[in-house]
């Protein structure tokens, strides 16, 4: 009968013919060139996740750089629109601030011309301001005539004194070297109510006072040469007392003719009415 011969007993004899290494060695040896297999088998699973985590993250970075080179080109354009705003307010705040010297200059040549016009009324007018029937202000762009209404009128009417429209043309000579300012002529009175046969024709102080104004328009127009529509007629009655009502004094003040000079309103000189539809 044939012997049977295990190959560990061949590799134990080819061992023990090689260097008569002992079996515990031997296995040691085993156990070791099979741990190092596993750890090569660890290490090349370890090396293809790093090598996908390599390319994940080269291309993370490729994106990344792509977004950024978006962002900067974003940014580049938002500083070309940011600089683009920049010119554009300072080319505003130079415009503003040459408007602002050309109206402050205007202004200024403005009051220049108010005070030639308040020179020449107080000049023709010196007997009358004088004489404290007539006062005449100045207060920057605003310039206003107030009379007494005796000197234009008889008491209780509307018609202009001889006396009275010597005046108005002083007046108006001076207010015509203002083209650009309205006329605006108020009629004021007191607080006395009106009575008797007068009320057939002002039924109260407001008609009075719009009859007086309108007469004073209608005559800086056809006597002075002032533009009608620099012309403005208002009556207040005896709203828009100046003093007391309570003294003869204080009711002589509120009985008054004020001329004054106000902005034009330019669509009222410059626009005209539109045409009236045409029925079909």
């Amino acid at each position: 009968m044939r012997a049977c011969v295990t190959w560990t007993d061949v590799l134990a004899a080819g061992v023990a013919f090689a260097g008569c290494v002992t079996k515990s060695t031997y296995l040691i040896q085993v156990q070791t060139s099979e741990q190092l297999s596993a750890q090569k088998v660890a290490l090349a699973g370890d090396l293809a996740k790093t090598d996908q985590e390599r390319k994940a993250l080269e291309e993370n970075l490729a994106a990344s750089k792509a977004e950024n080179a978006k962002l900067l080109g974003s940014l580049d354009a938002k500083k070309g629109e940011l600089n683009q705003r920049v010119a554009e307010l300072s080319k505003e705040n130079q415009d503003l601030a040459q408007h602002l010297r050309d109206t402050e200059q205007a202004k200024e040549a403005e009051i220049n011309r108010l005070k030639g016009t308040y020179d020449q009324l107080v000049g023709n007018l010196k007997d009358q301001i004088n004489a404290g029937q007539i006062q005449i202000t100045q207060l920057a762009g605003r310039l206003s005539v107030n009379m007494v209404d005796k000197i234009l009128f008889n008491s209780g009417e509307a018609n202009i004194k001889s006396e009275g429209e010597k005046v108005l043309l002083q007046v108006g000579s001076a207010l015509k070297a203002v083209p650009d300012k309205a006329i605006r002529v108020e009629g004021h009175t007191d607080n006395v109510p009106i009575t008797g046969s007068l009320r057939e024709r002002f039924p109260s102080n407001w008609e009075l006072t719009t009859a007086r104004a309108t007469a004073v328009v209608r005559y800086l127009q056809d006597k002075a040469g002032i533009a009608a529509d620099h012309l403005i007629a208002a009556g207040y009655g005896e709203y828009r007392p100046v003093a007391p009502n309570s003294t003869p004094e204080g009711r002589a003040q509120n009985r008054r003719i004020e001329i004054v000079l106000v902005p034009v309103e330019k669509a009222a000189i410059s626009e005209k009415p539109a045409a009236p539809a045409v029925p079909r």
